[in-house]
């Protein structure tokens, strides 16, 4: 439909772009500095390990990104519960 609004438990395409980007360069940044492959994104939420450029998303959106990942094949899917 023209001009309707994504589904509530979407993103925002523009967002979604900007939640990825921002996980790529937490797992680069993680991966630097602690020598060890970087946990699934949704693990650093809130550990002493989350990278700052993480802080500005939420929890959603860092979780509908990394399923976007996984779907391109970039990210494994998460075998934690």
């Amino acid at each position: 439909m023209k001009g309707s609004r994504p589904p509530r438990d979407s993103l925002d395409p523009a967002r979604l772009f900007e939640a990825t980007e921002a996980i790529l360069l937490a797992i680069r940044d993680v991966e630097e500095h602690t020598g060890k492959p970087c946990p699934y994104p949704t693990e650093l939420l809130g550990s002493s390990i989350q990278p700052d450029n993480l802080k500005d998303f939420t929890r959603f959106e860092i979780e509908q990104a990394a399923e976007f990942l996984v779907r391109m094949g970039v990210l494994k899917v998460s075998t934690s519960g």
